[in-house]
């Protein structure tokens, strides 16, 4: 069969450069969220050693101390935040490949399937006159799935490059006796809402969501609308938590599945309000962003036109 493999070895050189799929034997998944805990309480300390500063040392240097102890706290909090997305995008991207390598596997079997039913004529003119097309479209529908699997890993790593660069946002000092837009505190990462009240989301994510959504006041609604030109309500919250770093699933209905649920009383900034047709972020206050026409800040509610309330969740 050394004509045939001569025209299916492109096809073959494709499947040895893109791999298995398969992770390597000291699984880097579970490492990475066998992290977690350890950052956790690496940001619980920074944010314990902020609070015992400020009651036992005075001065400037106990202030400087004190915001490098929140900056610690802060950058702890995104890394934490970031393990999940990490886990998910690199298990996803051993599954691109594994399944490309699969198609390009059975094309392969494919192809020798059909050069060994050729039996002795396989040698002659005839056979690869045969062989010939049969290589050239095996190999055509190989680059394609190839390239498909290419454009897939570059958003996984588009993402992953995102969460690289992931960082807590520098405090922007505010008056005397509030906290700094973006302030780490013990209650959470101060946001200053439109009508300047404040309001303090679980980490730096749903800070960067809440403000990213807030951002697109005044945007016109668009049925199926996913940028800034025009949104519909799942295109508003998916796209606030893409410029944060999280991608969430692009059906509202769905989108609880990217959290855990929470009740009405413990809701922050960031969290989800979903239902059965319809999503919004809560902003604080009692108040939500959503996409009506424009995107506005609306009271906090469970109705909306008589759709069914799905309940209160928080992305992770």
């Amino acid at each position: 069969m050394a004509s045939a493999d001569l025209l299916i070895a492109p096809l073959r050189i494709l499947l040895t450069a893109l791999g298995t799929g398969v992770l390597p034997g000291n699984d880097p998944v579970s490492a990475i969220a066998a992290l977690a805990p350890d950052l956790a309480s690496a940001r619980d300390d920074a944010l314990a050693a902020a609070t015992r500063l400020g009651t036992q040392w005075q001065g400037r240097g106990a202030e400087a101390a004190q915001a490098a102890s929140r900056v610690t706290a802060g950058h702890t909090s995104a890394i934490t935040g970031d393990d999940a997305q990490v886990v998910t995008l690199t298990q996803s991207a051993a599954l691109r490949v594994h399944d490309a390598a699969g198609q390009l596997e059975s094309l392969v079997d494919s192809f020798d399937q059909a050069a060994r039913a050729l039996g002795a004529d396989l040698f002659t003119p005839t056979g690869l006159a045969v062989l010939l097309p049969l290589a050239i479209d095996h190999v055509g529908r190989g680059v394609a799935v190839v390239e498909r699997t290419r454009a897939e890993l570059a958003a996984d790593t588009a993402a992953l490059a995102v969460l690289a660069r992931h960082e807590a946002p520098a405090p922007v000092a505010g008056p005397a006796g509030r906290p700094a837009e973006g302030e780490v505190t013990d209650g959470g990462v101060a946001i200053t809402l439109p009508d300047g009240s404040i309001a303090y989301a679980p980490n730096v994510r749903a800070a960067a969501a809440v403000r990213a959504a807030l951002s697109q006041q005044g945007v016109p609604y668009v049925w199926g609308g996913t940028d800034p030109r025009g949104f519909d309500c799942s295109g508003l919250t998916q796209w606030a938590y893409r410029q944060a770093g999280l991608e969430l699933p692009r059906l509202a209905q769905e989108q609880d599945s990217a959290g855990f649920a929470v009740a009405q009383a413990d809701l922050m900034p960031g969290d989800l309000a979903v239902w059965d047709g319809h999503v919004a972020i809560y902003v604080g206050n009692n108040q939500l962003v959503e996409a009506g026409d424009p995107v506005q800040i609306a009271p906090l509610r469970t109705t909306n036109a008589g759709q069914g309330f799905q309940g209160f969740f928080r992305p992770r």
